[in-house]
């Protein structure tokens, strides 16, 4: 018999987070997604028209704005929070 030799070709695992905002909307705690939390925020992104895909800032350049501004990020293996502490 011939030895057979075993390949184990490991998968990269991506892990999809769930991003949030959590911000106070005139008393009510609420959430949202970063994309959501930027079109009611577009003056924040004047390089982006919201038109289309292409024209809106990425998870990533949204969540550095927000850390700009002052919110805080918490996250774990599956979720990742932006808040702003004072405003809650």
């Amino acid at each position: 018999m011939a030895n057979k030799k075993t390949i184990k070709i490991k998968k990269a695992k991506r892990i999809n987070k769930k991003h949030f905002i959590i911000f106070n909307n005139g008393g009510v705690i609420s959430a949202t997604t970063p994309k959501d939390w930027a079109r009611a925020h577009q003056e924040l992104f004047n390089v982006y028209d919201f038109s289309d895909s292409d024209n809106t800032p990425t998870v990533a350049v949204i969540e550095r704005e927000l850390l700009r501004i002052g919110f805080t990020e918490i996250k774990n293996n599956e979720i990742v929070i932006f808040y702003e502490y004072k405003s809650l």
